[in-house]
């Protein structure tokens, strides 16, 4: 399996996992509102990071071969 294709999965887990906060306001301790959209937006900011990345490092991994 492609490191990338492993990346971006890793990058949609960070996605799901800010989606989850944002929606029921909890990561591991019960949050507030502020608190549970900032730290969803933030994990959904970063997933979609590392989504790109892998996407680039796919696509110049296919560009050599």
């Amino acid at each position: 399996m492609n490191k990338n294709i492993a990346y971006g999965l890793i990058g949609f887990g960070y996605m799901l996992i800010g989606i989850f906060t944002w929606i029921y306001k909890f990561f591991i301790i019960e949050l507030d509102s502020i608190q549970a959209t900032l730290f969803g937006i933030l994990f959904v900011i970063y997933g979609a990071f590392r989504i790109y990345r892998a996407i680039k490092g796919y696509r110049n991994d296919q560009k050599i071969n």
